[in-house]
Order: structure tokens, then sequence, then C-alpha cells
């Protein structure tokens, strides 16, 4: 709170005035960052509604990825565990967001995109959440190289995932 008390230029009482503790403001920050995210979710994929999961897949991602370019410190609030049990506090259920993209995920499987059996389906989502937010920390801390050819992580994932998923493997 000192700190925060410091950038707003006020006293370190004055936070107090609206929060009783760090962990509330923490709470407040990551709630209202989760709306914003679910909004830019929802309004990436309001114009895909006979795309294949795929398609809609990819707008997810570049909307999370442009969430996260513009507002880097509330990403880390948002995803980073500094906080200890004030995520599962914030969203005592999974985040919306996160189900957003879940739903997404059994949509494909549903249609048959992906051809799998529906007991591994949290592991695929596991592993495309994972994969976008990878590619978030990567390039938010300049470390995401991309490929001559290739300037869009994004679409090169998706394409990746597409043909992977597309296939059943013995």
């Amino acid at each position: 709170m000192r700190k925060i008390a410091n950038r707003l230029g006020c006293s370190v009482a004055s936070p107090y005035s609206y929060y009783e503790s760090q962990i509330d403001l923490v709470q407040d920050l990551i709630r209202v960052g989760e709306d914003e995210l679910l909004s830019m979710l929802k309004a990436g994929v309001a114009n895909l509604e006979h795309s294949s999961a795929f398609e809609k897949l990819a707008a997810i991602a570049r909307a999370y990825f442009s969430f996260a370019t513009n507002n880097k410190e509330l990403h880390k609030v948002m995803f980073v565990t500094d906080y200890g049990g004030v995520h599962r506090k914030a969203f005592p259920q999974l985040p919306k967001s996160y189900r957003f993209f879940l739903e997404t995920i059994r949509k494909g499987f549903d249609s048959g995109e992906f051809p799998y059996p529906k007991n591994e389906y949290p592991a695929i989502a596991r592993l495309m959440w994972s994969w976008m937010y990878g590619v978030i920390v990567l390039d938010m801390t300049g470390m995401l190289r991309k490929r001559k050819g290739s300037d869009d992580p994004i679409a090169e994932g998706i394409s990746y995932f597409q043909t992977l998923l597309g296939k059943k493997f013995a």
C-alpha cells in the first residue's frame, strides 16, 4: 500500500479509505481486468459465429495478447501468482474469460474439429491456454523471437494446433 500511495502522491492512509487491505485492492483490480478481458474476447469472436473453432481460438488468442500488451501491469496482477490465495478469493469459480475460452474448445469437440475423446478436453484446453500465456510472457519480457517469414506468432501457433489437433494420432 505504501508503494501505491507513493505512486498516487497521497498518504499511506488514503487507499485505506477505499480498501480495507491490499488484498481487497488486488481483488478489485483482478475483477476489473477480468471484465475488460472478457469483453475483448467476446468482441474478438463476435463476427465469427459460423467460423471454425480454430478461427475463434485465434481471435481469442489475439484479444488476450492485445489485452496483455495494452495492460501489462494489470495482466501481471491478474495472472502472476505473487498474491497467494488472492486469485482464488477473487475467482471462487474459474474466471469468466477462461470459461469463455473453454466453451470454444468444447464446441470444437462437439463439432468434431477435435477428433479426440471428451476426456482429452481438459488437457487440450490447458495446453492451448498455456501456449497463449507463454507467448504473451515471452513478448512482455522481450524474449519472443519471431521466425523469418513469420511475424505473427498467434497465426503460427494456431496453424500448428490445427494441424496437430485436426488429426487423431494412434
